[in-house]
Order: structure tokens, then sequence, then C-alpha cells
């Protein structure tokens, strides 16, 4: 038998699907770490290799939740990422050194630190900025290794997200007849009232100068919402106010949540007014929103909401430029597709290793303190540091 017949094929073949399976990784990298910064695209969207990659012979990556809060899911589907062979679940009664990896949520940390393994990634879980959480406990400082959390440098950024409509899908309203049925200016609904970014003392300077209905908890009108979803009550006062308030209880950086991104709801037809975190012009378009920095007071503020709600080509152009684009809730899917992807990658890409310093890297520096003064535009440049 001539083994060279069979031999040469057999490896010309298997070089070609290792140069295949090569490039593909490389670029799953490159889709993963932009540009080689820290913070993770997930490719479960981008399908950038078909099917998702299961490695022959590899167990499944588990990763644990520890101390979960009710409102994330105890589980995760991970058959639509790039990389699918993880399995998320409760750690409960199961020692935690069976497991590769660990969600640990901020507001869910023990007084207990449990014994981590060897070579154990240990994650940390926030949504809050650091002026609505203490800081972390002397005994938690140093035990984790990343983190996933609203900053852009976090591993695994759970910051909300808007996409460009394409041209199949795009709006198609009545700009005209939407501006002609408003009857009311502002509105906003609040149920916190006493913030680190003082929002209710600018907007009682604000209601000096033009209307503001307050509805929720710190308003006058309580029960206006209780019994409607956010949508519901949203696309209500849709109807008839020309403005909403999407002020943030916290001015800290990358802190920019729903509060501001629901302007991109299909059913909103609002301008929206938002006073939100500084780098807010790096992430929200231009001419989608009225950002609050742009004024030196709410009197100043006001004044342009006045001239604006009277201008109906102007006010459409507001509408129509946020129509331009939608807002997807992916964050979730997005946050476990990449663990499931970095925790079969780390060992070859760089990283920040967020979770290591995580309370000075978090806290430092991160807030600005508001002041409302009447020349104030609304944040001055004081940063508020940790106090540990």
């Amino acid at each position: 038998m001539d083994w060279k017949r069979i031999v040469v094929p057999v490896l010309f073949v298997a070089s070609i699907f290792l140069i295949i399976y090569y490039q593909s990784t490389i670029l799953i990298f490159g889709q993963f770490f932009a540009d080689e910064g820290n913070s993770t695209t997930y490719s479960f969207q981008k399908k950038i290799i078909e099917p998702t990659i299961k490695i022959a012979g590899y167990k499944p990556i588990k990763i644990a939740w520890h101390g979960r809060p009710g409102w994330l899911p105890p589980t995760f589907n991970f058959s639509g990422c790039g990389f699918s062979n993880c399995i998320l679940s409760d750690s409960n009664t199961k020692p935690l050194d069976n497991y590769q990896a660990v969600f640990f949520h901020y507001r869910r940390l023990s007084k207990h630190v449990p014994e981590k393994s060897k070579n154990q990634i240990w994650i940390i879980w926030t949504n809050e900025s650091p002026a609505n959480d203490g800081s972390l406990a002397k005994q938690w400082h140093n035990k984790f290794d990343w983190s996933a959390s609203y900053r852009e440098e976090s591993e695994f950024s759970l910051r909300w997200a808007i996409k460009l409509r394409e041209n199949s899908n795009k709006m198609q309203r009545n700009y005209t007849e939407i501006f002609r049925r408003k009857t009311k200016q502002v509105s906003w609904v609040v149920s916190n009232c006493n913030t680190q970014s003082q929002r209710r003392t600018y907007v009682e300077e604000l209601k000096k100068h033009i209307t503001v209905d307050i509805y929720g908890n710190c308003g006058k009108n309580k029960t206006f919402c209780k019994r409607k979803s956010s949508i519901e009550c949203h696309s209500s006062l849709s109807n008839d106010y020309k403005f909403y308030l999407g002020f943030e209880n916290s001015i800290c950086k990358d802190y920019i949540t729903e509060k501001v991104f629901n302007n991109f709801q299909d059913h909103n037809k609002m301008v929206y007014v938002a006073r939100s975190a500084p780098n807010l012009k790096s992430v929200i378009p231009a001419k989608t929103i009225v950002n609050t920095e742009d004024f030196e007071s709410p009197k100043a503020l006001a004044q342009y909401l006045l001239k604006l709600s009277s201008n109906e080509k102007e006010y459409i152009s507001y509408l129509k430029e946020k129509d331009k684009y939608y807002f997807p809730d992916e964050r979730l899917p997005r946050t476990f597709c990449s663990i499931c992807e970095l925790l079969h990658t780390y060992k070859n890409r760089k990283l920040k290793w967020s979770g290591r310093n995580f309370n000075a890297w978090f806290r430092n520096g991160a807030c600005i303190k508001p002041n409302n003064g009447k020349r104030s535009i609304g944040h001055s440049r004081q940063l508020l540091r940790s106090t540990s």
C-alpha cells in the first residue's frame, strides 16, 4: 500500500481545517476586544461563526451565582452565543470549588468570604453607581478578578445601548399631528426623592420658569402610573406632554440608565431632557435629547424648552432624529455570552482585571458633586472619592 497517497491528502485537508479554524478564531477575538480594549462585545448577536463553538472532549465551564438577587436569572441558555460551552446555575448548597467562575452581586455580599479555589475566577456584579452604595467591606478587598458593571472599562459592560434602524424598519409617524396634539409642557415620573444628584432641587428651580407636572412618590399625583407598566405610563404621558425629564439619581462617569434610554422606545413621542453622566454626549447621538449640561442654569434650560415648544419644525427635528434609533434590551444575553467567551480565551488576552482593586477603581473620582446654583451648569467638577 502506498502510504503517501493516503497520508498526504489527509494532512492537506487537516491543514486547511486548521487554517480556517485559526482565521475564524482570530475574527472572533478581533470582535471580542475591539482595538484591544477591555470591554467585551458579544458574539451571539454578531453570529460570527455558525454553528457556535463547542470544544470536543472538554467539559462545560461551570459558572455559579453566589448571592443572586431575584431579578437576575438563575440560569442562561448559551446555545446562541459564539462560545456555548458554559453552564450557569445557582450555587445553593454546592461547594464553590465545583465551579470555574463565580458571580457575586455587590448588594448580596455577606460578612463571611467563602474559600476561593486555585485558578477560580470571581466576578463582582453591580448595576448601581458608587453614590448609591457603601464602600466594599474590607474583608472583600482584592478578592475579585473581573467586574460586570455599567462602567465602560469593566470586563463585562452592563451599559444600555441603542442601535441604528435599518431602512426596512424606519419609524412611520405623522409628526405634525403628534406636535399639534400636545397641550402640556414638561412631565416627570419619580419615586426616589432624595438623591446624590439633587435632581429634585434642580427641578424646583426649573418649575419657576416652566410648568413641570411631577408624578409618582415625589409629586402631587402619586397614583397616576402605579397600576400601569412603565411603557403604558410613558406612552400615556407622551400623548400630551412635549418634554420628559430623564434625570439620574447620581452624576457619575458612564452612569446612563433607562431614564435616558427610554427616549428611544418606540412608544415615546416626547423630547427627553437628560441630566446624566458627564460623558453623556459620547454615548447619545446629538439632537436626540436636550442635555442640561448645555445650559448655565435651570432658568436658561426653561427658556430654551419654551422656545423649542413653540417651534414646530425644530421640535419635530428632535423626534425624527431620535426615531432613527431603537432600544433593544440585550444587556443580559450580551453579558453572559461575553463571560463564556472570555472564560475560554482570557489566558491569551490583555485584561485590566478590574475586580482586583475594585473598590478604588470603581469609586475614586467616579462621581461628580452637583451644584444647583442659579449660575451653575448643573454639574460641578468636584469629584467624590471613596471614604474607605
